[in-house]
């Protein structure tokens, strides 16, 4: 297969082409990339695709390992806990300040994200979806106004296409739900329920990793 590129923004459209092989699952969890073999098929020299390898390594897509070479990331438990975990400490306490703030216009938005998650999982494209995925949870946290919240959540946002691919290789029946899912975080913020909102932004997160750990032991 040939790819033929125009110079402009070369290392972005590159890291586009890659992004996208690996979410529609082109390329595999732990799958070794060789820089050559991409560049001779996208008809281009190494440097712009190593210059895209580093922007995937940047949003959590691809690890490089020393002496080894570069993989598709594949989340261990380890890794899933600790993004897991850390979400669901960050979300539960933001969707809390965040309740005191929304607005219907806020709901309206979060409501129009849902739409387009949802005509993504439809039409099968992962990478979509976890952008989508990205700005509502963003929506919600950047309406707690705590500003060093909002930036240690926005660390975590170069995981989520990972841990897309993790629950979509692991959990295709959770995978399946990301609309409801995301539908019963709105449903929860619309009850100004202070202890559910806490609690069911957590387990929106917690009951993530409980099931990989089940899938991993099964």
């Amino acid at each position: 297969m040939k790819f033929f590129l125009e110079q402009r923004n070369l290392s972005d459209d590159v890291a586009n082409i890659i992004r996208k092989m690996i979410f529609n699952g082109t390329l595999k969890p732990g799958e070794r990339l060789n820089q050559a073999q991409l560049a001779e098929e996208m008809n281009i020299s190494r440097g712009p695709v190593r210059e895209a390898l580093k922007l995937l390594e940047n949003e959590g897509l691809i690890k490089h390992e020393t002496n080894k070479g570069t993989f598709v990331t594949t989340l261990s438990m380890k890794d899933a806990y600790e993004i897991y975990t850390l979400r669901a400490l960050l979300e539960g306490e933001a969707a809390l300040l965040a309740s005191a703030n929304i607005t219907e216009k806020d709901f309206t938005r979060l409501e129009e994200l849902l739409e387009e998650l949802e005509t993504a999982f439809l039409e099968k494209d992962l990478e979509q979806e976890a952008r989508c995925d990205i700005q509502f949870h963003g929506t919600i946290v950047q309406l707690s106004k705590h500003k060093r919240l909002i930036r240690m959540h926005q660390q975590l946002d170069t995981q989520v296409g990972a841990m897309f691919l993790t629950v979509a290789n692991k959990l295709p029946s959770r995978a399946s739900m990301v609309v409801e899912n995301h539908e019963l975080l709105i449903d929860t913020l619309r009850t100004r329920d202070l202890q559910k909102i806490k609690r069911v932004f957590s387990e929106h997160y917690v009951n993530a990793v409980k099931a990989l750990a089940k899938q991993k032991a099964d």
